[in-house]
């Protein structure tokens, strides 16, 4: 464990305030401000500008607060790795995941496994950016779709399906002509899917190809924006259908082509750790597992 000054600096930086990083690590604002003032001492460096309304990192501060934080993952990795060897799971779990997963899986599968464990104390990332489980010190990451070659350890935990998907009343007021007339309607795109979208669909009962393209007209980077814009009909949206499942039922939001799916993406949970895998990782994993099962839909 970082020793108690790197640490007041680590949670100086990431609160952007002695005020907030004394609230937080429960010490007096002056206990804090000395702290800081002796660690660029011993360093003989400025580590922050400080003045009446902010503090910001100089250089060295940024560079010395990387160092700091890539220690204190290592420092929390191995105290965690001791979980295979028979420790109970407790302290600090970091998580990351797509935001559609968080209220159907990942909040529940971590509520069940609190409870089991009370003595954990989850952070949670919502992201739907792949993000660098080692330099980030992150424990788990939930992630849809295929993996790149890396030497992360990865187990598939389930699969999702996306859904085509609009509001009744932009079907029902724009006029259309069959394919051709739906590919026209306005398409709400994720910022990481291409300028000309193409999704590849089959027929549910003769499984027959159909491929579709859009124009996106709208933009969004997360999920819940997605299934706003559609449910307000400023278009169709490619949503996962777990995330839109309350929408489907009320009669919100409706399939665009009901006789056709989407192929299922692969859900992994992925971890850096190799033969010691801690213990609340695995029932983390574990959990998400049932969860993604539990709200599987027959296709």
């Amino acid at each position: 464990m970082l020793s108690t000054l790197p640490l007041t600096f680590v949670t100086i930086a990431e609160k952007g305030s002695i005020t907030l990083a004394a609230d937080e690590l429960s010490l007096a604002k002056s206990a804090v401000s000395q702290n800081l003032k002796r660690l660029e001492e011993q360093l003989s460096v400025k580590l922050a500008n400080r003045t009446t309304r902010k503090l910001t990192l100089t250089p060295a501060g940024e560079r010395y607060y990387a160092r700091c934080k890539e220690v204190l993952a290592l420092s929390q990795r191995a105290s965690t790795e001791m979980e295979a060897f028979g420790a109970t799971p407790s302290g600090p779990i970091t998580i990351t995941a797509p935001h559609a997963m968080m209220a159907p899986v990942v909040a529940p599968a971590l509520a069940q496994v609190v409870q089991k464990y009370p003595l954990l104390r989850p952070t949670v990332i919502a992201d739907d950016q792949r993000l660098d489980l080692v330099a980030g010190g992150i424990d788990l990451s939930i992630s849809v779709g295929a993996l790149a070659d890396s030497s992360l350890k990865a187990r598939k935990v389930g699969a999702l399906r996306d859904i085509l998907c609009a509001s009744p009343d932009l079907l029902r007021d724009t006029p259309t002509d069959g394919l051709s007339g739906l590919q026209m309607l306005p398409y709400i795109s994720h910022i990481r899917e291409p300028r000309l979208v193409e999704h590849k669909l089959q027929n549910r009962t003769t499984r027959k190809p159909l491929n579709v393209f859009f124009q996106p007209t709208f933009h969004c980077n997360t999920v819940e924006s997605l299934v706003a814009f559609a449910r307000e009909g400023l278009g169709v949206a490619l949503l996962p259908d777990l995330a839109i499942r309350k929408e489907i039922e009320s009669g919100d939001l409706v399939e665009v082509f009901p006789d056709h799916v989407l192929e299922e993406k692969p859900v992994y949970a992925v971890h850096a750790y190799e033969n010691l895998t801690p213990k609340s990782v695995m029932e983390v994993i574990g959990a998400v597992q049932e969860r993604l099962l539990k709200n599987r839909q027959p296709s």
